[in-house]
């Protein structure tokens, strides 16, 4: 027997939520167009060997196989290596400095846990071929522009610079960047077990000044308008990611646990994927998690639900009716026709009151002989015949 139900750590996602979730993605969208981003989409599979050694210990989370030609194979764990091999393979074609956003699902076989999933919706915004503190504060500026507009409060970028780190082992960038999760005593314990001075690494890491390049960054800023109270400078911030290699930065939201949004500059990561030396800045939304802490007055309407239902008198009415429908359509109206010309009227009506569709339509052979339709509200219980040029003044 075939098991109805999904795999663990993917989720379907119902009406309503879908319609909230893409409310989201229309603002998000419109922020990055603001900022003269153009859109891209890339293909949910892509060759294993291209997403091999671009995610240091989270590499075993890549979903790898063999397809049916006999080739290794994986789903997209992110969005933006598939990036660098579409811009190493369409250089000739682009102008730079590149700047592109996507949205798309990516894939990554970990536990699943609150507001964390297998299969997620990522929202990636990236600026290519410039290698400038402008193109960096751009992208927090873009970043705070999101959550603005998404009208989320209380949240805080945090900002470091990986060339701080360049006197300190790999492996103890990849512990450092546990810090939210492990927390302090945790970092300890596995900078000890990995035979480095846990101590010392702490000291020298808290002690860090930021870079020319990051007073450079923050001067933007404020050229931007960010308020300062929105970012502070983190020198204990790493970002576990193999392929950053200047700005880094994580948005954190009061109230919240985890990150909700991160990025940085990754110069090599291009190179490395075909051999073509490009400088990159870029950053991430998970949507998941940024559905989470968005307040309820961005989704005010939502959810959808058509201002009227046109019912089907008798089946002999349906190509008027239909033709009826159609002129609703051309009005802007929201209408939805229903889709049993046998039923009867009451099974219609109870249809649209199920759905809370505040109005019911009818033409029946009276309203068909006077050239009018009968507007019946269903919350007040009363009804009236107009024309049909009066329906939106009366819905509106």
């Amino acid at each position: 027997m075939v098991s109805v139900q999904t795999l663990k750590g993917f989720r379907d996602i119902p009406p309503e939520l879908a319609f909230k979730r893409g409310r989201a993605v229309a603002l998000l969208k419109s922020v990055f167009k603001s900022f003269g981003f153009e859109p891209l989409e890339t293909p949910t599979l892509e060759y294993a060997d291209l997403l091999e050694g671009k995610y240091g210990g989270e590499e075993k989370l890549i979903y790898k196989f063999k397809d049916r030609g006999g080739r290794s194979v994986a789903l997209r764990y992110d969005l933006t290596v598939p990036l660098a091999r579409f811009v190493a393979q369409n250089k000739g074609n682009l102008t730079f400095p590149f700047k592109r956003y996507q949205v798309g699902d990516a894939f990554r076989a970990e536990n699943p846990q609150a507001g964390r999933y297998r299969e997620f919706t990522q929202v990636d915004y990236d600026t290519v071929g410039a290698d400038t503190a402008l193109s960096d504060a751009e992208i927090i500026a873009i970043t705070a522009s999101a959550l603005e507009i998404l009208n989320v409060k209380d949240f805080t970028i945090l900002i470091n610079d990986r060339a701080l780190f360049g006197d300190l082992p790999k492996k103890a960038v990849q512990i450092l960047d546990k810090w939210e999760k492990i927390g302090v005593e945790g970092v300890k314990k596995e900078l000890a077990a990995a035979g480095l001075d846990a101590a010392e690494i702490l000291r020298q890491s808290r002690d860090k000044k930021p870079t020319p390049r990051l007073e450079k960054i923050f001067n933007l800023l404020k050229s931007y308008g960010i308020e300062e109270k929105s970012w502070k400078f983190d020198p204990l911030l790493a970002r576990g990611l193999d392929y950053y290699t200047g700005m880094i930065f994580e948005v954190k939201v009061t109230g919240y646990n985890g990150s909700v949004a991160g990025g940085g500059r990754y110069d090599k990561l291009i190179s490395k994927v075909a051999g073509v030396d490009l400088p990159a800045v870029g950053s991430s939304f998970g949507l998941d998690r940024l559905m989470e802490i968005i307040p309820a007055e961005t989704f005010a309407d939502i959810p959808f639900r058509p201002k009227v239902l046109v019912t089907v008198f008798s089946p002999d009415l349906l190509d008027d009716t239909i033709s009826i429908f159609d002129q609703i359509q051309g009005m802007g109206i929201d209408a939805e026709l229903y889709l049993e010309p046998q039923a009867k009227l009451d099974k219609q009506l109870k249809y649209a009151d199920r759905k809370s569709i505040p109005f019911a339509l009818i033409y029946g052979p009276e309203e068909k002989a006077k050239g009018l339709v009968t507007l019946k509200s269903l919350a007040k219980k009363s009804q009236q015949t107009i024309g049909l040029t009066d329906l939106p003044k009366l819905l509106n």
